[in-house]
C-alpha cells in the first residue's frame, strides 16, 4: 500500500511547540518588530550623536588644530634661545708704555656657553682705525684683548675697540661631552714665582720688570703660547705686556721675565693670564 500522501506523525511536544507558535504567533510578530525598531532608534541615536559631536563639541576644536598645524608652529623662541649671543664688548683704556707709545686695552665677554667665536678686530683711535688683528674667544670666555706699542706725538683722546668679520662656531656635543674639563686638560698652566720690579731711581732709561716661573701641566706640546701680563695698581690696570713661549712641551717649565721701559711705581699685583687657541690643531706639536 502507498503510504507517501499520508500525514506524518508528529510526538506531543512538537504538537505543543506548534499549538504555542500558532497562538502566539501575533505577539511574537509584534516582539521582532520592536526588536527591530529598538535597533533602528539605537542606530539613530548614535548617528545623531555623532553629528551634533562633529559640529557642535569636538567638531570645532578639532578644526582649530588642524588650522594651527597648518599654519606652522612658531620656533623663533626656541631659535634665539640656541643662537649664541652678542659679544659684550667694554670701554677701551688707553696706557703710556714709554715715551711716543701707547697701549689700548679693551675688554670682551663672550656669554654663549656652547659657542666660540673668531673675528678680526682693530682700535679706532680718535676715529683712525689701527692694524686689523685676529682674535677669538673660548666659549664662556672673558679677557683683555689690546694693541701695545702704538707711536703717536700726543697722548690719544679716545679709542674703540671694533669686532669685525665675526663668525661663530658651535661646540658639537658629540665630540666634547665635556667642555669645562676638556678646555681645562688643554689650558692647564701653573704660574709661580711672580714678581716685579720697578725701575731703579737714576738709571738713564727706567726698566720695570716682571719675572715668573711658568709650568705646562698639560699632557700636550704647543708650538706657541702667548702670555698676557697685567700690572695692577690696587684693583686697577696699570700696564700691559704680553709674550710668546715658542716650542712648549708637556710637563716643562720656564722662567720668563718681561720689561717696561718706564717708570711704573705703586704697582701691587701681577697677574699673567695663557691665551692659547685650543680649538686649532696648528697649535699643538706631534707626539713624540
Amino acid at each position: 500500500m502507498d503510504n507517501q500522501n499520508q500525514p506524518a506523525d508528529f510526538t506531543e511536544s512538537q504538537l505543543k511547540v506548534a499549538s504555542w507558535y500558532v497562538s502566539h504567533k501575533i505577539l511574537l510578530k509584534k516582539i521582532f518588530i520592536g526588536f527591530l525598531i529598538f535597533l533602528c532608534a539605537i542606530f539613530w541615536g548614535l548617528g545623531l550623536y555623532g553629528l551634533i559631536n562633529y559640529y557642535f563639541i569636538e567638531g570645532p576644536s578639532f578644526n582649530l588644530a588642524m588650522r594651527e598645524l597648518s599654519r606652522g608652529a612658531d620656533y623663533s623662541a626656541i631659535n634665539s634661545a640656541l643662537q649664541p649671543r652678542d659679544l659684550d664688548i667694554g670701554t677701551t683704556t688707553i696706557f703710556s708704555s714709554g715715551k711716543g707709545r701707547y697701549d689700548f686695552v679693551g675688554k670682551i665677554f663672550n656669554s654663549s656657553a656652547d659657542w666660540r667665536a673668531e673675528f678680526t678686530y682693530d682700535f679706532l683711535v680718535d676715529g683712525v682705525a689701527r692694524e686689523e688683528k685676529s682674535g677669538f674667544l673660548l666659549p664662556g670666555e672673558e679677557k683683555y684683548i689690546f694693541d701695545l706699542g702704538g707711536e703717536a706725538p700726543t697722548k690719544p683722546r679716545s679709542a674703540t675697540l671694533e669686532i669685525k668679520n665675526l663668525k661663530w662656531r658651535r661646540i658639537d656635543a658629540h665630540e666634547i661631552s665635556d667642555y669645562p674639563a676638556w678646555q681645562d686638560e688643554r689650558l692647564n698652566f701653573s704660574i709661580s714665582d711672580v714678581k716685579f720690579t720697578p725701575a731703579a731711581v737714576g738709571e738713564n732709561i727706567p726698566i720695570s720688570r716682571a719675572s715668573f716661573t711658568v709650568q705646562n701641566a698639560t699632557a700636550f706640546g704647543f708650538w706657541d703660547v702667548g702670555f698676557a701680563i697685567f700690572l695692577y695698581r690696587g684693583s686697577s690696570i696699570a700696564s700691559v705686556n704680553y709674550i710668546t713661549l715658542e716650542e712648549f712641551r708637556s710637563g716643562q717649565n720656564r722662567p720668563v721675565e718681561v720689561s717696561w721701559f718706564e717708570t711704573l711705581p705703586n704697582i701691587t699685583q701681577v697677574k699673567v693670564v695663557p691665551e692659547v687657541n685650543i680649538f686649532d690643531p696648528k697649535v699643538f706639536m706631534p707626539v713624540d
